[in-house]
């Protein structure tokens, strides 16, 4: 070929694909709504008033609540409406309908879990008047989906469909998908039946501790006896479909995946520089482009909100009314059972005492894009959904659910006997003047388990732990139940009336951090596996150590980086010095330079917090790699959701496991200690290159995953990041890796408040990203860089702040 035909050649596929640029700039600048106007809605009653402030944050007020909640529908659509329409099809198990058959096992898995069943139920047992809002904020969806038809986000054009009308029980089915990533013990309870099944239930036992100091309950005897007779082996999926894609899709989609870390304190005037109550709360979720939560204000007649709201569910999740402020974190309650069901011959499952009992089954018809639809058959006992065909290796996502290869059948009881009443809890907690009012409003959260923290205008602050706390009959429900004896089945739920709860503490304070919240002998069974206590130990570290708190002080909190893991470790490492320098004096001396003498601050900059998080998943392997083998993985998923026993043998020196099984003599902790040392210094210089050392940041990344993340080129260009970042898994300020991936982020701040009741025009809050969904749009990353900073905005209270004005937008009806 000719230099000349090749210049031309070159030529023109430079002119095409500047022009293919130009073309997908032009259309995804012609998504974006717009900020400023007037639009003519069908739907609307009378006009609404949207003024949008810095970071395109709008104050949308209606002269009634329904056209409030269509107006909010119809702009938070125009912002996020791929987000809002992925996380509908996840939870509903609608991927496969227009993303192919690859998205089938993540259809398989939510159909069996049931959350699109549960929203049509619970949509039929609301009132008339909550219905009708829900349908206020579809229509309002709808209104946009129809008004952007030609200009929908470039999402559409490259995945090659369009969205589906928005109906009212989608914004419930996003609610139960998110109540379900609230849940965990299902996972714990089958990672023990698998652990079980290579080391025995008592071996097993010990590494589920409860608390600090604090042991797992004990096995159901009978269940002990029967595995010990039926031990199952350890599932083999060489000859089933892969269950990667249900458990990474989420993630993939930027959904919310489970997982629990958040922070909520709550101070009361005792403790303030002005006397009056504040409310902090971060509530951790797994990174997502655009991220999980928006930002609004409210107003109508006796409506008045501020804060933020998870697209497609309408009012505002975390925020406040003119009386008080809410927040949420986990409570890690346990209201998930496993039930061990043995099968009879002719397809039944034993029941003591009695005849067997039939297997009820539903078929669920799932779409497949080019493809024959496909028929799942959903299997249930009186103990609940069988999930045995939902079960998997551990594929390093949260949302592994282990597997087994067994005979017999595992049928998860959850607390769904009755309708989920959340999206009424949330309009009666909107209304709420009192703190006594936001209590009794959190008794329609019945299905997922949170603590929901409050500050009032007056002062007042309060507790209250929401959800259906199973009543058990014998066992802990820590693991398994056999299903086949009536005196494990649940009695009912605990009255809601005797959930645990605190108003006014004589200390001034209220902290929850995912952490045992409640004595070890209280009465009301929560949980037996929460998360470790570090981060409530450290915030009220912090706030004993203050002087008169204000906004910023408690601002400054969200942002401490402190490890009180690191400091057990170095305490650990004390106690055996003496046997450690004889052993290896290298390991010594890497400990001596590299950890004891470090502040335990997990600052980007450090290599010592670089090398303390390789530390962890090296001292797994040394502890438990020799007995566990390849199911050591699923020990290591579990870290991320419960105080694990590392943790415990970090803080008591205890295991029984210290010695290495494939060695003829029994070694002392010392060497377990070496061996990870070195292992995690060979590997923190693996990543390092020829230095050997590198700083946290550049061995941590968080990135924010878009829908197309996996794919070449559009990955890149729609993803945010990696961005190198600090903080560690138990800090205040928390940025959350799994031990099988030390290096990436999973879980870290969604949003940041302190909540000032006394003055509204005080709060402040910040999200990770922006407001916009769009590729192009100038408020899609906006807030990061103070995100990372741990700097924050006003939020509006009556309007735009300080008439900082983006633009006004009026809605007007459709004549």
């Amino acid at each position: 070929m000719s230099r000349r035909v090749l210049l031309r050649v070159l030529s023109i596929l430079l002119i095409l694909a500047v022009t293919g640029a130009a073309s997908l700039y032009w259309l995804a600048r012609r998504a974006e709504p717009v900020y400023s106007g007037t639009l003519a809605l069908p739907g609307l009653t009378s006009p609404v008033r949207v003024g949008f402030g810095p970071h395109a944050v709008p104050t949308i007020a209606a002269d009634t609540l329904r056209d409030l909640l269509f107006a909010q529908g119809y702009i938070v659509a125009s912002e996020r409406l791929w987000q809002m329409d992925t996380l509908r099809r996840l939870a509903g198990g609608r991927l496969a309908e227009v993303f192919g058959a690859d998205a089938l096992p993540a259809d398989r898995f939510f159909r069996t879990v049931g959350l699109a069943h549960e929203a049509r139920r619970t949509l039929e047992s609301l009132d008339a008047s909550d219905r009708d809002l829900l349908a206020a904020y579809a229509a309002g969806v709808n209104a946009y989906r129809d008004e952007a038809r030609a200009r929908l986000p470039l999402e559409y054009r490259i995945a090659g469909f369009a969205p589906a009308p928005w109906e009212p029980e989608d914004s419930l089915v996003i609610g139960g998908y998110m109540a379900w990533t609230q849940s965990f013990n299902l996972r714990a309870e089958l990672t023990f039946l698998r652990l079980a099944a290579r080391i025995g239930s008592a071996r097993a036992r010990e590494l589920f501790p409860t608390d600090e100091g604090i042991p797992a309950p004990e096995v159901a005897p009978e269940l002990v006896r029967y595995l010990s007779a039926n031990r199952p082996s350890r599932m083999d999926l060489t000859e089933e479909p892969s269950l990667d894609a249900a458990f990474q899709l989420p993630a993939r989609f930027g959904l919310p995946i489970p997982g629990a870390a958040s922070n909520a304190w709550g101070v009361t005037g005792s403790r303030t520089a002005t006397g009056a109550a504040m409310l902090a709360n971060d509530p951790h979720l797994a990174p997502s482009m655009p991220g999980i939560w928006y930002e609004l204000e409210l107003i109508a007649p006796e409506l008045h909100l501020s804060g933020v709201t998870l697209p497609g569910v309408p009012l505002v999740l975390i925020g406040h009314n003119e009386h008080l402020a809410w927040g949420f974190t986990s409570a890690i309650a346990d209201t998930q059972d496993l039930f061990v069901e043995r099968a009879t011959p002719d397809g039944r499952v034993e029941r003591a005492g009695s005849d067997p009992e039939p297997i009820l089954s539903r078929i669920e018809r799932i779409p497949v894009k080019d493809a024959e639809p496909v028929e799942l058959a959903v299997r249930r006992t009186s103990h609940g959904v069988i999930v045995n065909g939902i079960l998997g290796d551990a594929t390093d996502s949260p949302m592994d659910l282990p597997g087994l290869d067994t005979a017999d059948l595992l049928a998860l009881r959850q607390n769904n006997d009755l309708p989920d009443l959340s999206f009424a809890a949330i309009h009666r907690l909107a209304r709420s003047r009192t703190l006594s009012e936001a209590r009794e409003a959190s008794t329609g959260f019945r299905q997922v388990a949170l603590n929901l923290m409050l500050a009032h205008r007056d002062g007042g602050i309060a507790w209250q732990v929401t959800g259906l706390l199973p009543k058990r009959g014998k066992g802990s429900g820590a693991f398994p139940s056999p299903g086949w004896l009536p005196e494990y089945a649940w009695r009912g739920f605990v009255p809601q009336r005797l959930n645990p709860a605190q108003t006014d503490p004589s200390g001034g304070a209220l902290i929850t951090a995912n952490n045992r919240t409640i004595p070890a002998d209280y009465p009301v069974a929560v949980s037996r596996a929460w998360m470790a206590p570090y981060r409530a130990q450290r915030i009220a570290e912090l706030l004993a150590g203050s002087p008169p708190l204000t906004p910023a002080s408690m601002a400054d909190i969200q942002r401490d980086r402190a490890s009180l893991q690191a400091r057990l470790m170095q305490q650990s490492l004390r106690r055996i010095e003496m046997e450690l320098r004889a052993v290896d004096a290298r390991a010594w001396e890497i400990a001596s330079d590299s950890l004891l003498d470090w502040n335990g601050v997990m600052d980007g900059d450090s290599p010592s917090a670089a090398l303390f998080i390789l530390l962890e998943p090296a001292l797994f392997e040394a502890l438990y790699g020799d007995e566990l083998g390849e199911d050591l993985a699923a020990l290591m998923e579990m870290a991320m959701v419960a105080y694990n026993p590392l943790q415990e043998t970090l803080r008591s020196g205890q295991s029984s496991f210290w010695d290495d099984i494939r060695t003829p003599r029994v070694e002392t902790p010392a060497e377990i200690w070496a061996r990870a040392i070195l292992a995690a210094t060979a590997d923190l210089k693996a990543r390092s290159g020829v230095s050997g050392q590198a700083p946290l940041e550049r061995i941590r990344t968080l990135t924010f995953p878009h829908a197309f993340d996996k794919l070449p080129v559009l990955g890149p260009w729609f993803s945010v990041g990696p961005i190198g970042v600090g903080g560690g898994t138990d800090t205040v300020d928390v940025m959350k890796a799994t031990p099988l991936k030390p290096e990436q982020a999973l879980f870290a701040p969604s949003m940041r408040m302190v909540a000032t009741p006394a003055d509204w025009t005080q709060t402040r809050g910040t999200l990770p990203l922006g407001q916009s969904g769009h590729r192009f749009s100038p408020y899609r990353t906006d807030q990061l860089d103070d995100w990372l900073a741990g700097d924050s905005h006003p939020w509006p209270w009556n309007g735009p702040v300080d008439g900082n004005v983006v633009g006004q937008l009026l809605l007007m009806p459709l004549d």
